[in-house]
């Protein structure tokens, strides 16, 4: 497979300077909407390049799969793994926006915004949560059918996540992750222990990145709302999923997907 050094050194300094010029909210956790993630050259082409569906693997049969068994969210592991299944002309392209994501330029950027909430996380002080030892994955996902997914936390050893979005308009606006607040029992007799905060738009070249942790303060709760299959149909929702994990080499040895976050060749 080639291996296209400079494409990744472009991709990953373009989506890094999203990152810093985007202002990190607080509520209910530390998290950024961005715009202008990828070049839009690239953008272009990686719309015009997803695999074809044989290159991915299921995420979980058994939670996501449609009235006749066949799965509705699938992945493809970046930036070895996964991209040796897909053809062989689409691989130096995969191979480089997987090993962008998963730079150490990339964690750093996203590290540093998400500082505050981080450090407890990792039971160090702000300046240090970028010296901690961190694993990383990111798969190209491919989802085929409207799936509810209700607020939740990340438990260790996952420590942030970062969502790509990838779709070709905005015909799939309102599907993108959710961030909740949780109520105290006072506040809903009547009503949900969550309530929905913020959405991220589904729209084409954007993205989100938030500390989905369990934490005292400003807990990372996020979801997925229910959409309405009538309206939203069956067509395909496509994006990049990152997971940074805290942990050594032998914590992870069992995951060949997930890496040591390293720097750009």
């Amino acid at each position: 497979m080639e291996k296209d050094s400079a494409l990744c050194t472009r991709i990953a300094h373009h989506l890094v300077d999203a990152i810093n010029a985007t202002p990190v909210d607080v509520a209910p956790c530390q998290h950024a909407m961005l715009n202008d993630v990828f070049p839009e050259d690239i953008y272009q082409d990686m719309l015009g390049n997803v695999p074809d569906k044989q290159a991915f693997r299921p995420m979980s049969l058994e939670l996501f799969h449609d009235s006749e068994g066949i799965s509705t969210r699938d992945l493809i592991e970046l930036p070895d793994i996964g991209v040796a299944r897909i053809a062989e002309e689409q691989q130096a392209l995969w191979w480089a926006v997987g090993t962008a994501i998963m730079s150490t330029d990339v964690k750093s950027a996203v590290f540093g915004c998400l500082a505050e909430d981080l450090a407890p996380v990792f039971g160090c002080n702000t300046a240090e949560v970028n010296d901690q030892p961190i694993f990383v994955s990111t798969a190209l996902r491919v989802e085929t059918e409207s799936y509810y997914m209700p607020p939740h936390f990340d438990d260790l050893p996952r420590v942030a996540t970062m969502l790509l979005y990838l779709p070709p308009d905005d015909s799939l606006d309102g599907l993108g992750t959710s961030l909740y607040e949780y109520l105290p029992k006072w506040q809903r007799p009547f009503r949900k222990a969550h309530r929905e905060l913020r959405r991220a738009p589904f729209l084409p070249n954007t993205g989100m990145y938030f500390s989905g942790n369990k934490r005292k303060s400003r807990p990372g709760w996020h979801g997925f709302e229910r959409s309405n299959k009538a309206v939203v149909g069956d067509a395909p929702r496509v994006s990049l999923l990152t997971t940074w994990y805290t942990g050594t080499p032998e914590t992870h040895a069992d995951c060949p997907d997930i890496v040591p976050v390293g720097p750009l060749p």
